[in-house]
């Protein structure tokens, strides 16, 4: 039996198109990573895609545990979690 749920407090923007994608750095299992920018800021970013295709319940309970790790882990060799995009279709 699950345990109770619990409420997590995410960073969000509502569209991922605020950030122009440069190149493709990795893919894995679970999806690609690109370096992107910020159209807005330029700040260069790491944005992650996560595969879908496979899901039937939802966003991947493997994507929000890297998530939470990265919001509780702070260090100068692990990347900062920015906020989360979501994309309407395939970008």
């Amino acid at each position: 039996m699950a345990g109770p749920v619990r409420t997590v407090n995410l960073p969000y923007c509502p569209e991922v198109g605020k950030y122009e994608k440069l190149t493709k750095v990795g893919q894995g299992t679970f999806g690609e990573v690109f370096k992107a920018k910020d159209r807005k800021t330029g700040r260069l970013v790491a944005l992650k895609k996560v595969c879908m295709e496979n899901e039937k319940e939802g966003f991947p309970m493997t994507a929000l545990r890297e998530i939470r790790i990265l919001q509780l882990l702070q260090h100068n060799n692990i990347v900062n979690l920015v906020e989360i995009c979501r994309s309407k279709g395939k970008n």
